[in-house]
């Protein structure tokens, strides 16, 4: 049998071949010599920055967030200006009454001629006397007062009773009759202590009283 074969590489250095690789170093070496290095980039330079100290006030108001814009408020609208309030309507006043400054019953029952009546009075008890002497005073005062009244008849108690008062009579629902008409009346009529003169008076003339009305209130067409 034959024997296993081994092979055997020998390396032979050549001197050519050493002197070749020396020389291939040496230039290699001298161009990375020869070669310029890589120039290294510049600092940037650094920016010079103002630098302030600031107290803690001054801190805490630079760190806190600005505050929120305002909204616009809205327009005010302007108030309502007042507008000219209606004249409220017055309440009619009642006519004034009138007051005369001179009595006349006095002198009409001293005229010789009212004797009759001055009789026809003493027949009267105290409180009908002084109405009487009161309806006596008005026709005189309506007649001073308006020329063409010519009153013949007063009627104390028309409408409503007429009010004795001590030496006061009152008589808000009078009527008094001139030339056939029936007119409505309003007196007051103060009389001395005594009772037997008067001593103030006023009076207010209404309206004519209707004629359908006369019987209901007993007031007579003729004397």
């Amino acid at each position: 049998m034959r024997g296993p074969v081994v092979v055997t590489l020998r390396s032979e250095a050549s001197p050519w071949g050493i002197s070749t690789s020396v020389v291939l170093h040496a230039l290699l070496a001298a161009t990375l010599a020869l070669m310029p290095l890589p120039r290294l980039p510049k600092r940037l330079e650094e920016e010079r920055v103002s630098v302030g100290i600031l107290t803690p006030q001054q801190f805490e108001a630079s760190t806190r967030p600005p505050p929120a814009p305002e909204r616009p408020s809205a327009p005010e609208a302007p108030a309502p200006s007042p507008s000219p309030s209606a004249p409220q309507s017055q309440p009619p006043t009642a006519p004034a009454m009138i007051r005369p400054t001179e009595m006349l019953s006095g002198k009409t029952l001293a005229d010789p001629r009212s004797r009759q009546a001055r009789a026809d009075l003493a027949t009267f008890a105290s409180d009908e006397r002084m109405v009487q002497l009161c309806n006596l005073e008005a026709m005189d005062q309506i007649r001073r007062w308006r020329a063409d009244f010519q009153p013949d008849r007063v009627v104390p108690y028309a409408t409503a009773e007429e009010k004795v008062r001590g030496t006061t009579i009152a008589a808000d629902g009078a009527a008094f009759r001139s030339r056939k008409n029936w007119y409505s009346l309003k007196f007051k009529c103060q009389l001395a202590q005594d009772g037997e003169s008067v001593i103030g008076f006023e009076f207010l003339v209404g309206d004519p009283v209707a004629r359908e009305k006369w019987d209901e209130l007993g007031l007579p067409a003729v004397h």
